[in-house]
């Protein structure tokens, strides 16, 4: 495992940059030659982490109903990302999503897009939504949605339009881009693709988000959105969406926002007072490499876990196996 001195000038906890190497360069495509390996190995070990057709075992375990507690001051929730294969990766997240319930609950999940792979949201609800989530489903877990670009091709067709009312149907949403309250925090989940953040629908976009951050009175402000501003994966940083987003969630005192898209795990050092964050793994795998804004980076499957108790938000990644493969503590920008 490679690492590097810490990249964080800021003062966070948590700044290393690990990268987990069979996995992260498998799946970006580089082929290591090892004593006894062979292409048919390689060519296994990529559609096992890097497209998960794998067949996998839904969690089978019953959660307490409504065990967490949400107040005005605190809140516990999940966030994941690309998520959407319906095969063993996607599986062994949801089953360790349902221990870490029955250890520390929570009531919500972010999703940040790409909830359905290979397929319609109406044709694979059953396999990439029910099978793997159905002890949350059943205790009671709300869920917000951001469109992926699985969902929504960066070209209006009638194919996109149809898949897009089907999420939205399915997940009860008032369109591709709105606002949430829960507890002390507000999110504003938006439309990072091309039309609707950079193209001929951006400017009506930006316009909502501009009033919606300004009149919010909310202690957290929290972005989720699908494309990352700040990435050094595979698909690297959205450049167009970031200087569209970034300067009002600077200016309006955002706390913290959650992308996906690149396959990996990656938290930023605060831009501007934001911190970033590519949740991507939640079933398939690419590389990262680190860039001058990396905190942390690795690529392994994971998700996160997120507790607000007044003033101060504590961030977990959260691997298959419980482990938390990095932390951070952050103050609400509200409060300074």
């Amino acid at each position: 495992m490679d690492e590097r001195p810490d990249a964080s000038d800021q003062g966070i906890s948590g700044a290393t940059f690990t990268r987990r190497g069979v996995i992260g360069l498998a799946a970006g495509g580089l082929v290591t030659i090892v004593a006894g390996g062979t292409v048919r190995a390689f060519l296994l070990e990529r559609l096992r982490w890097g497209e998960d057709f794998f067949p996998g075992t839904p969690p089978d375990i019953s959660l307490e109903p409504g065990a967490w507690t949400t107040t005005d001051d605190s809140i516990t929730f999940a966030v994941l990302g690309d998520n959407g294969s319906g095969g063993r990766n996607q599986m062994d997240v949801a089953r360790q999503m349902a221990h870490t319930y029955q250890t520390t609950p929570f009531g919500l999940v972010l999703l940040a897009g790409d909830i359905s792979y290979y397929g319609s949201i109406d044709d694979r609800w059953q396999e990439v939504f029910v099978e793997p989530y159905r002890p949350l489903i059943d205790a009671g877990v709300e869920w917000e949605l951001a469109i992926g670009n699985h969902e929504l091709s960066e070209k209006k067709s009638d194919d996109a339009a149809a898949e897009i009312e089907a999420q939205l149907r399915r997940f009860g949403k008032p369109g591709t881009y709105y606002t949430a309250r829960h507890g002390p925090m507000e999110v504003f989940v938006l439309d990072s693709s091309i039309p609707l953040a950079t193209g001929e629908g951006g400017p009506e976009q930006i316009a909502w988000l501009e009033e919606a951050l300004a009149t919010s009175d909310a202690r957290w402000k929290v972005g989720l959105m699908h494309q990352p501003p700040y990435s050094s994966g595979q698909h690297g940083s959205h450049l167009q969406v970031r200087e569209a987003v970034q300067p009002l969630f600077a200016r309006y005192g955002v706390d913290i926002a959650f992308t996906g898209h690149d396959h990996h795990y990656e938290r930023t050092t605060p831009q501007d007072g934001v911190v970033w964050i590519v949740s991507g793994a939640g079933a398939k795998l690419t590389r990262v490499d680190g860039a001058d804004f990396t905190a942390h980076a690795e690529s392994t499957l994971q998700f996160m876990l997120v507790q607000i108790d007044g003033d101060v938000m504590d961030v977990r990644a959260i691997t298959t196996d419980g482990s938390v493969i990095d932390q951070v503590t952050l103050q609400a920008r509200s409060a300074a």
